[in-house]
């Protein structure tokens, strides 16, 4: 859920919310900015205290991180340019078309659990790429049919930056997002009785500017 401004200043709704977690505690944030994967790979050998960019809480990265409770309950999207007016009314249907997404993200999962063995699409056909950006430029240009996406970067692209997409599937409620922190890191704690201390209807508020 993060972008940057036309400045160049990165922001979006985990930038409020750790930045207000900050000024409560007061500590000072640095950020550094990484690709998807190389922000997690940061986090796990002990480069960043803590990681934030819609990241999805999994079995596979509690593993090696530890996340904060979840902020925000999210759906998987498969979009597709509007002028193109792809609809998904069959998962059968995908086959025929060209699916792309950033490396490291949570949709191999899905395919290699509920859509690979149905024969409904095979986890080798999808186009990966470093980040959003590349991915939904080659979804503007052509070269992929459908882009998979979560709801903050669906909104974020059609509403922040205007791109003509439409939503032609979604898979509802298929994670929760969180802030991940190093293992046994005592910030996560700290983090988390911010959380509750906020309250959700506060963090939603926090959401819902940035999602809306």
């Amino acid at each position: 859920m993060l972008s940057k401004s036309p400045s160049g200043k990165i922001e979006g709704v985990e930038m409020d919310i750790f930045n207000a977690f900050c000024k409560k505690n007061d500590c000072t944030l640095r950020v550094k900015e990484y690709t998807f994967e190389g922000m997690l790979g940061a986090l796990a050998s002990g480069q960043a205290d803590v990681a934030f960019s819609a990241i999805s809480i999994t079995p596979k990265r509690e593993a090696v991180m530890d996340f904060s409770k979840p902020y925000y309950e999210n759906s998987w999207n498969l979009v597709s340019m509007t002028s193109r007016n792809i609809k998904i009314t069959d998962l059968s249907q995908l086959k025929k078309y060209k699916i792309g997404y950033p490396r490291g993200m949570a949709y191999s999962g899905l395919i290699k659990s509920k859509l690979q063995p149905k024969g409904y699409y095979q986890l080798s056909d999808v186009r990966l790429y470093p980040s959003y950006s590349e991915t939904m430029q080659d979804l503007k240009n052509g070269n992929i049919d459908l882009a998979f996406v979560e709801d903050p970067v669906l909104i974020f692209y059609k509403n922040k930056k205007n791109y003509p997409i439409i939503n032609s599937y979604s898979f509802k409620r298929m994670d929760s997002l969180g802030f991940a922190f190093k293992k046994n890191s005592p910030l996560r704690n700290q983090f988390n009785q911010f959380l509750d201390e906020e309250g959700q209807e506060k963090i939603n508020v926090i959401v819902d500017k940035w999602m809306k």
